[in-house]
């Protein structure tokens, strides 16, 4: 039976509205309050910018159950900045100067390297955006013909069902992946796991469709961050609509 997953991304927020690079402090106390609630703290996580913080579902098997798990996920991250006197900003864009410092997260020396190695333009594009992504379980050769069928068109009318910034956005991603986000065409699987090992593994594949071996899902990132469980059904209802499954 196919199950479907969400990723979805949240900027934290001082009491003056200002984005705060402050996922050193949120994180260990959301991991707290998770295990308190007989949730995996694996559901909870960081972003390459410090004033980010990601919740996922674990693999959910229809709708009603990613928006249990989604509001579950509200439960514990409002409990936890309300401790420590932050709020969130779901917000898919914010300006420069809302963000108070530009810091990378503390916990992966992966996204030091990564911090280091960018100029501040690309810095600065990732920070400013946070997105909501749907993965897909696939089999193998689900997994070739749904990116193959993903070309620039199709990606792009996805985007705009997310979209809440007038493509400000996804233009900020682009910038900060250098690539327009399309996959290439692949003749066979062999072929997508090539493709994957020749980016040195699937986290450095930042096309806005991608497959990822360890969860065998394809991975839908082209969609904007919102407060809205309902919306996020839609993203993966539109998901479902192109991919066939």
């Amino acid at each position: 039976m196919k199950t479907y997953g969400i990723e979805r991304e949240r900027f934290i927020m001082n009491s003056l509205g200002q984005i705060v690079p402050k996922i050193g402090t949120l994180l260990p106390r959301v991991h707290e309050l998770a295990k308190n609630n007989g949730l995996p703290e694996r559901l909870f996580s960081y972003e390459l910018f410090a004033g980010q913080i990601e919740d996922r579902t674990p693999p959910c098997r229809n709708l009603e159950a990613i928006k249990v798990a989604l509001l579950a996920n509200d439960g514990i991250l409002l409990e936890a900045a309300s401790n420590l006197g932050l709020a969130f900003d779901h917000s898919e864009f914010v300006e420069e100067d809302m963000v108070v410092a530009f810091e990378v997260n503390p916990f992966d020396e992966r996204h030091r390297r990564i911090w280091a190695s960018i100029p501040n333009d690309r810095r600065i594009a990732a920070s400013v955006v946070v997105a909501v992504h749907v993965h897909v379980s696939v089999a193998d050769e689900e997994a070739v013909r749904i990116l193959n069928l993903c070309r620039k068109d199709v990606i792009d009318s996805l985007v705009s069902i997310g979209d809440h910034s007038s493509l400000k956005r996804i233009n900020a991603y682009r910038i900060m992946a250098a690539t327009d986000g399309v996959p290439p065409v692949f003749a066979s699987f062999s072929e997508v796991m090539k493709y994957i090992a020749s980016k040195g593994g699937e986290k450095n594949v930042w096309d806005l469709v991608r497959y990822k071996p360890t969860t065998k899902t394809v991975e839908f990132r082209m969609f904007g961050a919102t407060q809205s469980v309902e919306e996020i059904l839609k993203y993966v209802k539109a998901c479902q609509d192109v991919s066939g499954v």
